[in-house]
């Protein structure tokens, strides 16, 4: 939990600033857009159909998501002017597992080609996607992986490949897993801002950048122990499936220097010589190993279709067919109070649509697929209460757990019928905390104060002005009232004892292999097992799975389109207006800010998982 006024009202002016002269700078091109619109559509010629056929090839230049951020046009525009480290790409999790598997069915596609460089992704949705290439290879169809460098993830999806290749300048860039911080306190004490803490939860480590220099001992251990878990998950599976000791994917400094040695400090070999890769090659010879499977088009590439353009071919993934439904809810990214876009949780946008899901006599089950660190403890109410109106209804929920499903994602999932996740899935994180700076003493610096009269003692509360006693205790009152409710609705909702609650919770992070021995979890499984359940607990025999999505106006819907189309033709000519640099900072800057600034919890409470972004 977090009250941000304090560092918010700091960090937020900056931050207004500097998307102040963004959003001006956007906007001037729209008149530019508005003004070429009609010509620059009317001068595009419809791009000739890709046929369906020989490999389907995965140019995976994004991050996996489970449900797409909600862009603007704006957004859209910028995002072509600047690097791709500015707004990178998105990649729906669910639209290539759906390709894959399409594809290992469809005797048009021969082969499957992985190109992961650029592709970003949590190691559950990465892992999801590696087990869709291996119901792909049961076709006995190929799988090849190719790239001039491979990333950690990117190299989890090559390793479940037939055939690694690797650029003859390249490497594999194994490193493990860590969390590293950055901390403050030194640095607020200097400036005189003065942090005023809240907390319930040994293991809620989120306000520790603001009063230590270093992580706690409690942290460590919490982090060590799920970090660990992953590695080992990790490990295992690319020393299983390139049959390779487990050493070869995590070797000791020794024998890494050693080996490296060995390869003459040449990484592409050291690649090769320790099994990480079966070929090193230019890209040339890469081109020339997939035409050898699929056959050769007439400018000399393979034969082969896109994600996009198969996506495209193919039937939906969930055809209505007029049965009983299986309702599909999407609830991704933080937990916001109000009405928030896609790729935001927003409380009241949630609750709408799990009220849509119980007020419709077709829909006869709802799974919730979660993948959020928390946020508003609020707006997580809000959403939980809707939820139980479900169950009272008598439709059975089911949740399916993504990449994280902690603190206020946890809040909303705990009174679930039956609760899905993956062993690494993190979870958890069953805590609160509230966090209040003031900048009374920096600006008593410069000679400014602040005084006055009031008719109570808590009128005239800021950030100008000392946070008085009986405030902060209030505060901590409302914290610990706020753990207690925490801990009572995830012992009721998973049939613990108030003891076993507690013994889970401590705002500790959780894999989803401890939490299903702690009894948070109900079972491993995927969104589709999920979905299998959820029809079982309704007595469903014919079923059909509709997503339920917040509803789109025509007027938006045409804005959308309209402004998308012509940013995405305007993209080459606009393509580095904004130098790389200053794009990958103002981005690092809004990531970094973004708690401070959109929290937006009307008490200031918020269940939030820090380790989980």
């Amino acid at each position: 939990m977090s009250i941000f006024k304090g560092l918010g009202w700091l960090f937020r002016s900056l931050w207004r600033l500097l998307n102040f002269t963004r959003l001006m700078l956007v906007n001037l091109l729209f008149l530019a857009v508005v003004l070429t619109l009609v010509f620059v559509l009317g001068m595009q010629q419809e791009a000739p159909q890709t046929p369906i056929e020989g490999a389907l090839t995965l140019d995976l230049d994004g991050t996996l998501v489970e449900q797409l951020t909600q862009v603007s046009p704006s957004e859209q525009l910028l995002q072509q002017m600047g690097s791709r480290d500015d707004l990178p790409q998105e990649l729906l999790l669910s639209d290539l597992l759906w390709a894959i598997r399409s594809a290992g069915e469809d005797d048009r596609i021969q082969a499957l080609v992985l190109q992961p460089q650029g592709l970003q992704g949590n190691l559950s949705k990465l892992q999801e996607v590696a087990d869709a290439i291996d119901d792909f290879k049961e076709s006995g169809k190929p799988v090849i992986a190719m790239a001039d460098y491979y990333t950690q993830g990117q190299y989890l999806l090559a390793a479940h490949a037939d055939h690694v290749l690797l650029n003859q300048s390249g490497a594999v860039l194994l490193e493990g897993l860590g969390v590293y911080q950055t901390y403050f306190k030194s640095a607020l004490e200097k400036l005189n801002v003065t942090p005023h803490v809240f907390k319930v939860g040994t293991y809620k480590s989120f306000v520790e950048p603001y009063t230590r220099d270093d992580m706690s001992a409690e942290s460590r251990e919490a982090n060590q122990r799920w970090l660990d878990q992953l590695w080992q998950a990790y490990v295992s599976d690319v020393a299983s499936q390139r049959e390779v000791e487990p050493d070869a994917i995590s070797p000791s400094k020794e024998q890494f220097l050693e080996r490296l040695k060995k390869a003459q400090g040449n990484a592409a070999g050291y690649a090769l010589d320790n099994g990480l890769v079966d070929e090193l090659a230019t890209r040339e010879e890469m081109n020339q190993a997939v035409i050898k499977e699929v056959g050769e088009r007439e400018d000399h590439s393979w034969r082969g279709v896109g994600l996009k353009e198969y996506l495209a071919a193919i039937p939906d993934q969930y055809p209505q067919s007029g049965k009983d439904e299986v309702g599909l809810i999407k609830a991704s990214g933080a937990i916001m109070d109000g009405i928030q876009p896609a790729g935001t949780i927003g409380g009241d946008s949630l609750a709408s649509l799990l009220a849509d899901a119980r007020l419709d006599d077709k829909v006869k089950a709802v799974v919730l697929r979660v993948d959020s660190p928390g946020g508003s403890a609020f707006a997580a109410e809000q959403i939980r209460a809707e939820l139980l109106a479900l169950k009272q209804a008598g439709k059975p929920v089911v949740v399916s757990m993504g990449s994280y499903a902690a603190s206020g994602g946890y809040w909303i999932a705990a009174d679930a019928d039956k609760i899905f996740a993956s062993p690494t899935t993190l979870t958890g994180s069953i805590g609160v905390f509230g966090l209040f700076a003031t900048v009374d003493q920096a600006l008593s610096q410069f000679g400014i104060h602040s005084d006055g009269v009031g008719t109570t003692d808590f009128v005239g509360l800021g950030v100008t002005r000392a946070l008085p006693p009986h405030v902060g205790e209030a505060i901590q009152l409302n914290v610990e009232n706020t753990y207690q409710r925490f801990l009572g609705l995830v012992s009721k909702g998973r049939g613990l004892s108030m003891t076993e609650a507690e013994k889970a919770a401590q705002g500790r992070v959780w894999t989803g292999l401890d939490a299903k021995e702690l009894g948070l979890v109900d079972e491993f499984g995927s969104q589709d097992d999920a979905i299998a359940a959820a029809a079982e607990l309704a007595n469903l025999k014919e079923w059909q799975v509709t997503p339920i999505l917040p509803e789109e106006s025509a007027k938006e819907k045409f804005l959308r389109e309209l402004l998308g189309s012509s940013a995405r033709a305007l993209a080459p000519a606009l393509k580095g207006t904004i130098p790389a640099p200053l794009g990958a900072s103002l981005s690092a800057l809004n990531q970094a800010l973004d708690p401070l600034v959109r929290f937006n919890d009307p008490q200031g409470t918020y269940a939030w998982c820090p380790v989980c972004r």
